[in-house]
């Protein structure tokens, strides 16, 4: 069963594992925790049969998986193909590529994998200097396959480790970085704050400067008085006090998904994911405030742009959900978008209605009301 706290305390565990190469066990025990087994791994295969460099693995001997991996079955590995069909930052069930029969008639499984009783596995690769990092979660045969559930949280774990990366290299290249590596935070692309319990501002990175700018409309979204993090709607920032003190003294929240906080005109605009912190900031004797980190993303941009990744869809949603908002948005009427991509009625209809829930929108015209703000490549999804 997956962990009942959720994706963002294993985000904060990478995280710290960053800036304490020491943690990263810890990072990939709560990993594979969250994935509701006992087995996890974190390594790099630069290419199609090359042998990978040494990695992270838990729940396993590690020594006895990494020699039969590096010494033969790593070229036999079947999952590799399926996580470098695409691009790079999915989580990918493997159980909805390999049927019972070709499991039963690979090598790989029957002779490393299930030797080393593991059955299902969920696994995305990132890209990490060039080279790509695989990120996977192993469950045994009797604890039963992944659920869409499950994948999410993990997929969440995956898309913060570029990210998690490019503060692990920042922060090994500074030569003095005291407590917390403040250059490694400025390296980061994301808009990051760091706050104590009281939302008081304890550190703002380079990418949240900028956000934050007096001309970026986010000005008016997310603002900073008196020293202090502060939301334009009341109830949002209630919202974001309490889990702020949450994260600041350990407690699991239970509605880990982000807050979005929404514009002037009333349509979602930032997205705001709040991270336990577990790095101390005070006296060398361990004394001092816990943090929580404040992750900023905005949802919309002018412009026309590419199609998105999974990662730069607003609200979550999937590809299909968003292929949806689209045609609405250029004034397509729901029975004629069904028609034209083939699907039931009632599918369309399931996902206007988790295109509502995700945006915080009521009806369909307010979807396309929201999504024609936006310039982006309509076409079909690559």
């Amino acid at each position: 069963m997956m962990d009942k706290e959720g994706a963002d305390p294993v985000i904060a565990a990478f995280y710290r594992a960053a800036l304490e190469p020491p943690q990263w066990s810890v990072a990939m025990r709560a990993f594979a925790r969250l994935a509701g087994g006992d087995v996890a791994c974190c390594f790099l295969k630069a290419e199609t049969g090359a042998v990978p460099s040494r990695g992270y693995v838990t729940g396993l001997d590690q020594s006895a998986w990494e020699d039969g991996y590096r010494r033969y079955y790593h070229a036999l590995d079947p999952g590799y193909a399926v996580l470098t069909r695409g691009p790079p930052g999915r989580m990918h069930l493997m159980q909805d590529y390999f049927s019972e029969q070709a499991v039963a008639r690979s090598e790989y499984f029957q002779d490393f994998y299930l030797r080393a009783g593991v059955r299902y596995s969920c696994s995305g690769v990132v890209r990490d200097n060039g080279a790509l990092t695989i990120l996977s979660a192993h469950r045994a045969a009797g604890q039963g396959p992944y659920d869409a559930n499950t994948r999410g949280q993990l997929q969440r774990v995956l898309d913060h480790l570029p990210n998690v990366f490019c503060l692990r290299d920042t922060a090994q290249q500074a030569q003095a970085h005291g407590a917390l590596a403040w250059e490694a935070l400025d390296a980061l692309p994301r808009a990051i704050l760091l706050a104590d319990a009281c939302l008081r501002l304890v550190f703002m990175n380079l990418a949240a400067q900028r956000l934050l700018a007096a001309t970026s409309p986010l000005a008016s979204v997310i603002t900073l008085h008196g020293g202090k993090v502060a939301v334009r709607v009341s109830q949002l920032q209630q919202q974001l006090a309490q889990r702020v003190r949450q994260a600041c003294v350990g407690l699991a929240c239970h509605r880990p998904a982000p807050l979005y906080a929404s514009d002037a005109d009333g349509r979602p605009a930032l997205e705001i994911g709040i991270l336990p912190l577990p790095v101390r900031i005070g006296p060398a004797d361990g004394e001092g405030a816990s943090l929580a980190m404040l992750s900023l993303r905005p949802l919309f941009r002018s412009g026309r742009r590419h199609w998105p990744g999974a990662a730069e869809r607003p609200c979550g949603l999937t590809g299909a959900e968003w292929s949806l908002a689209l045609a609405l948005a250029d004034g397509m009427e729901p029975a004629e978008y069904a028609q034209r991509q083939g699907v039931c009625m009632s599918t369309v209809r399931s996902q206007i209605q988790a295109i509502l829930a995700k945006t915080g929108t009521h009806r369909s015209s307010e979807i396309a009301s929201l999504f024609s703000a936006l310039e982006w490549h309509a076409g079909a999804q690559p």
